[in-house]
Order: C-alpha cells, then structure tokens, then sequence
C-alpha cells in the first residue's frame, strides 16, 4: 500500500486551461521555508498521474532529447570549437574565466552575468537538464563531471558525449558505456538526468529569474527559479490535499499565473548564445556589471510570440493564444474553423480545445478518497517538429522498457494518435497554407509569365521556429504541359551518392538529400584549442561554399528576385569583418582575408556570430513569392524532341518539411567520427542511421492551378 500513498503534481508544464486576457510578467516571489525535497523521478508521479507520465513519455522533451545523437553531436561540436567551456562548472571548481576571475557557477546557479564564461559553463545542459545540473552543486549528487580542463587545457582525447553519464546500475551507481558514446552497458538503467524535463522541473517552479535573464525579462537561458520543496504548483486555485501530504499543491495564484501563462516556456525558448564579437545589434546584458556579455540570438521562438498576434487579441480566435492552447491541448485534433487573413480563405484546426478528465486517479490521490472533479485538463505529449534519430531498441536501452516506439500504432482514449511521428506531421499540417490564386492565367508559346504562390503561416510563433537553423520548410514548384513534360521545377531534390561517410552509390531515397540551390563542403573540425589544425582541417568553417542550379534564397529574401528556391528556415551566419580570415585558401593557396564585411552560413552555433532570422514566414502575415518562368522556344523544342507544348499547363506548388539538412548531420557524422577532434568516434552518427532515420514530412500544405496556352 506505500505506493498508493505517492503523489506529485503531473509531470511537465500542467498549465490548465482558462482564458488569460494578457501576458504580464510576474515578478521574483518571496523567499519561503517549506521544507526541502529532493528531485523526483517521474515514475514517482505514475501511481497517481498515470496518463499524464505516458504523455510525457512520448515527448522528445522528456528522454530522447537528452540521449539524441543530434543534441549530443551539436553539444560536442561546439565544445570542440571553444575549448570546452560548454560543460557544467559547479561551486568547488577552482576553473578560471578568461580574465582570471574564479569561474565557479553555472547557467542554472549564476545570480547574475558578469562574464562571458559564467554564461557558456553547462549551456546547453541548463535547459536540458537544469535541475541535474543543479544537483551537481553537490559532489555526491554529480551526474556530469567537469572536464578536466578548458582553454589551453582541453582534452578532447578524454571527452565524452553527455549521455554516456545518463546511466547507472541497479544499485543506482553511474555506469559508463566501454567506448565512448558507445553501446548502453548490459544492465544500465536511465539516471535521472535521462528522464530530462521531467514532472519536478516544471512543478517546482517558483516565477520567472529576471537578474539570471540578460535582458531583466525573464527571458532566455533557464531564467526561471526553481525550488526543489514539498510545494508543487498545478493549474488549479483550489486543488485538493494530497493523499498521506506526499507534498502540498500549491494555492499561491502568482505562481498558478504563471504556470498556465505563455511568459512560463519564456525561460528556455528563446536561447541567446554569448561570445565574444556577437555581431547581433550588440546586444548585452543589462544586468549590473554584465555589459561585456554579448549575445546573439539563436532560438528567438518564445520573442516571436510575445510580440505576434497570438500574444493578443488581433488573430482569428479574438483572445489569446498561449503556447499550451497548440501544444497541450487536444490540437489539431478538435475540429476546424474557418476565417480570413488577408484575401486567403483559410480552414484549420482550432486551438485552445481541452479535454475534460481527472487531473489525478481517483481513489489514489487523496485521503479517505475525497472525490476529485472531472474538468478541463491539459494533455503532456508536448507534440513539436522532431521524431527521434535512433531505433525502438536503442531507445529503450537508454531511456527504459517502457519506452514507447515513436511510430506506435493506435490512439489514445481521446483520440489522439499514440505515435510520435504521426502528431508531429498532423502538427505541421496546421502550420502553414498557400494558394496560387495571383498566378498569371494565360502565356504564349515561347513566352514569360508568373507564377505567384502566397503562403502564410498559422503558427504561434514564426514558421518554423525553435533551432530553425536544423528545422527547414520549402517550398515545390513544377510546372508540366499536360502531357506531363516538365518546363519547370524548384525546390527538388536528386538522389547522390555520399562517399565522405560512406554511402558509395545512390540509395534510392531523397529524404537524406539536401536542396540543390547551395552546394557546401564543410570541414568536420580537427581544430580545438590545443590541436593544431592540418591542411585539410580548419575548425568547422566552410570549405567550399557556391550556388547550385535551384540558387537561392538571399535573392528572394532581400531583393525578391522572381526565380529559384523559396525556403522557410532561420540560418546560422558567421559575419567577417574586413581583415579577418577566412580560414581556407584560394585556388593560388593564399589565405583568403575579407576585405568588406563577409557574410556566410555555417553550421555550428559556436562559430557563428549572429543569425539571420528573417527567412522564416511571419505569424498570419501572407507573403507572395514570385516565379518567372520562360517557356522554351519552338526551337528548344525541337531539340528535345517535343513538337510543341500542350496546354493548359499544370501549376503544382507544395511544402514540404525536413527535420534537419543532410549536410548538417552528415557534418556531425564527420565531427564526432573517428576523425573528428576526440580522434576516436564518439558513436554518434553515422551514414545508416541518416538513411534509416532520417523522414521528410511532404505536403504539409498544397495548391494546384492552370495555365492557358493561346496560340
């Protein structure tokens, strides 16, 4: 009977369900002096919250994000390339910061920046995985060792993924894999860390931390205070006492406020990277003494919201629209409803739909069985854009047995598919629209007309959002004579071969294919601090970098130029400055030094300075791309074989979306591979599991139209 007696408020943000006129900032509580609780695991919540810990289990947030070969394989890219300084450094740390100043405090522990490398220390865990972090502070409770040096004293021989510390034994004792970033070893169990945002990191929330926030906002970085007491905050003003006072459900209505508010997913969706020559408006931190910590965005999600229409009145809903109304509620599985942006006519799913149900079991959850009501509650799958990158089996010798397969068949008892996979595509299929409605009508043979396809997105936030620079949405044109001859096409792709790891022939497949409007070799990077890069290695910046036959999108974005590729993604940029080097030759061997202000993407955030994030479609703001399409001359014809054109032409335009750009991952493959700077492989990635894994989700949206042929 002792486990009937366990309870703790359901697992991830529960952020209940009524209207919020405005998003206002909630400022630092009180300090308060309920008693201490160590952080829980989630099954600690199952007796009591069993459907919320399965819908938990299924999101990316809550496990797989933290095992990812992607999240690992960036996390150790961009150590490679600073020396490092990404991993945890916690209170006993006799580490030092670029200026000789003690470097002991993380993202998570830090009051407020004063320097650079206070804010680069447990970076990327401290969203991930904050309380763990957290923890740390206490040797015996370490889950993430420092590593044994940064800067000049880096190791990358000695370096390990993150998730090689995410397992322990049956006794509970961290147990590493043989190799690094290798197999989970027989017997392993998921740590506490392997379970990610887990029910404790949202319900111990205590409001937003406005000094930890470079701006004083609450924005960014894990700027939320969390408190690891008895006192669990819910969504409820009036929730009922917990059966044997397992804990106490919070009834302070700022931090309820809070909780169901979109200002809660603030702390961590937007993400500011800091570093020296961060080129983005040089922004800094406000916070006193903090002015030497630039900062450029990389994730500006949680902004876009703020600031669009959803975070308002003026959208088609007529109220607010909180982060939790799409991916909390029964979205986009509650119906549909129809409305106008612009001169588009527009049917999609209808946010802000909860189901009605128990928060917790009945019979369970409180003393003397005090009946729970049925009302409006929240779902936990926390649906968004990603599916894992590993296998069912993988998956469960990291994360657990009952781990769910994220392409499981069936629904659950409201109807919503079970598999992973299937709600992030319903997902993005409300996400944006398009019509060719402003297609010119009629053309003469060996003429020029436009093809014109608006699209708009429907989303929150723009379209996509979050790590954008991963997430890429673009746009499929063709344009065929009746007869199906092909007169034009945009945004394709061609089946190649990729022999740099390892694929020696086609494979049949295009989603492991990039888009054909850029063609780039990047380096994997051999260079860190202490090694010296060769000849064929330059630390992760671009090798070679030109247009392809689909060229694009800085025409189009800047300068609407009516031909090539329309893409939807936010792009890592690294600006030069005149004087500084590109780090390759040109075709005379002579280091090639900018001489004006240089432009180009890259494909890690620790060598980026800034982000372009301006190619993403705007929030209920339809946009029109332009095509000028020229039809080939009788002569041309000839040539093919082709006596003449049947009309009507045929006007396909589609969006498709993939969940990371080939060339990125395969970027990853060669950085964490036996040649990457550890100089062994890190067991990460590897060409089989782009080719098994790797899915575009096509035809997220679609229209179709004719064209005339006068003769």
């Amino acid at each position: 009977m002792r486990t009937m007696r366990i309870l703790l408020v359901v697992c991830a943000p529960i952020l209940g369900i009524l209207s919020i006129s405005a998003q206002t900032p909630v400022g630092n509580p009180p300090s308060f002096s309920l008693r201490e609780m160590p952080y829980q695991r989630p099954e600690s919540c199952l007796p009591c919250h069993q459907r919320q810990y399965n819908e938990l289990r299924s999101s990316v947030k809550a496990g797989y994000r933290n095992v990812s070969p992607l999240f690992n394989g960036l996390e150790s890219s961009a150590n490679f390339l600073s020396g490092g300084r990404l991993r945890p450094v916690y209170k006993d740390s006799t580490k030092l910061t670029t200026s000789n100043t003690p470097l002991n405090s993380n993202l998570v522990s830090t009051p407020a920046f004063t320097n650079i490398n206070q804010v680069q220390a447990g970076f990327c865990q401290s969203c991930h995985n904050p309380h763990v972090v957290l923890m740390g502070e206490d040797p015996q409770k370490r889950e993430v060792p420092e590593l044994p040096g940064v800067g000049n004293d880096f190791r990358p021989d000695l370096f390990r993924p993150l998730r090689d510390y995410a397992m322990v034994d049956g006794n509970g004792r961290q147990i590493l894999p043989t190799e690094p970033g290798g197999l989970a070893p027989q017997g392993a169990r998921p740590s506490m860390g392997a379970a990610g945002i887990t029910c404790d990191v949202c319900h111990n929330v205590m409001g937003p931390h406005l000094e930890r926030s470079f701006q004083h906002d609450g924005f960014a970085n894990m700027s939320l205070r969390i408190q690891n007491s008895i006192d669990k905050v819910g969504p409820f003003l009036f929730p009922a006492a917990v059966k044997g006072s397992f804990h106490v459900a919070s009834r302070d209505p700022d931090r309820i406020a809070f909780l169901r508010s979109g200002n809660f997913c603030n702390g961590c969706h937007d993400v500011r990277v800091a570093g020296v020559g961060s080129m983005t408006a040089f922004e800094t931190d406000v916070n006193a003494g903090g002015a030497g910590v630039t900062h450029y965005r990389l994730e500006n999600l949680s902004t876009e919201w703020s600031i669009g229409p959803y975070n308002s009145t003026n959208n088609p809903f007529g109220k607010v629209i909180r982060c939790q109304d799409c991916h909390m509620s029964l979205f986009p599985y509650a119906g549909s409803s129809t409305y106008s942006v612009g001169d588009l006519k527009i049917t999609s799913p209808t946010p802000a739909v909860f189901p009605t149900n128990f928060a917790a079991v009945p019979g369970v959850s409180t003393d003397f069985n005090f009946p729970l009501p049925q009302r409006p509650v929240v779902t936990h799958y926390l649906t968004g854009v990603d599916v894992p990158i590993l296998s069912p089996s993988e998956l469960r010798a990291r994360l657990g047995p009952d781990y769910p397969d994220p392409y499981e068949p069936g629904t659950d008892e409201y109807g919503i598919p079970k598999a992973l996979a299937s709600r992030r595509a319903d997902l993005l299929k409300a996400a944006v629209r398009i019509s060719l409605d402003k297609t010119d009508r009629t053309v003469r043979p060996g003429g020029t007309f436009n093809v014109r396809v608006t699209a708009v997105s429907l989303t929150g936030h723009r379209f996509p959002a979050g790590f954008s620079q991963e997430r890429t949405s673009y746009i499929e044109l063709s344009v065929k004579d009746k007869n199906g001859f092909l007169i034009y096409q945009s945004g394709y792709q061609v089946d190649k071969p990729h022999p740099n790891t390892g694929e020696a022939g086609p494979d049949g497949s295009l989603d492991d294919e990039d888009l054909e409007h850029l063609i780039a070799v990047v380096d994997p990077g051999r260079h860190t601090e202490t090694y010296s890069p060769g000849p064929d290695a330059n630390g992760g910046r671009n090798l070679v970098f030109w247009h392809g036959p689909d060229k694009g999108p800085e025409s189009r974005v800047y300068i609407g130029m009516p031909q090539g590729l329309v893409l939807f993604r936010n792009e890592l940029t690294r600006i030069f400055l005149p004087g500084d080097s590109l780090g390759r030759n040109d075709a005379n061997g002579n280091p090639i030094v900018a001489t004006k202000p240089h432009f180009e993407e890259t494909f890690n955030a620790a060598f980026a300075n800034s982000v372009d994030n301006y190619r993403s479609l705007q929030p209920l703001r339809p946009t029109t791309f332009r095509y000028q399409i020229k039809l080939p001359s009788a002569r041309e014809l000839a040539m093919l074989g082709i006596d003449q054109l049947e009309g009507p032409l045929q006007v396909e335009a589609k969006v498709h979306y993939e969940h990371f750009p080939p060339l990125f991952l395969r970027y990853l493959t060669g950085t964490t591979g036996a040649n990457g700077p550890a100089g062994h492989d890190l067991h990460l990635l590897n060409e089989k599991m782009i080719d098994d894994f790797l899915r575009n989700v096509r035809d997220i949206a679609n229209a179709n139209t004719t064209v005339e042929l006068e003769r």
